[in-house]
């Protein structure tokens, strides 16, 4: 999975917490979906994917910057 920035061309892959999970958010929870208390986590790049096919959005990391950003799931390459 990556996503590649439209203006800066950064690419960003899922990112992999300490805890060895990766997060994801549920759309339908709107504008508090981002808040760590309502992220579901997951341990393998599998299941992500499994959920971003079904519309969540996955915390991803830029690999020039390492910044970590919630990435829309319409936005992310399977």
């Amino acid at each position: 999975m990556k996503r590649i920035h439209p203006t800066t061309g950064e690419v960003f892959v899922p990112h992999r917490y300490g805890d060895g999970t990766f997060q994801l958010a549920d759309p339908r929870l709107g504008r508090v979906k981002h808040h760590a208390s309502n992220a579901i986590r997951v341990t393998s790049e599998t299941e992500a994917a499994n959920y971003v096919r079904c519309g969540f959005s996955l915390r991803m990391r830029g690999r020039d910057t390492n910044k970590i950003n919630l990435i829309a799931a319409e936005n992310i390459t399977l």
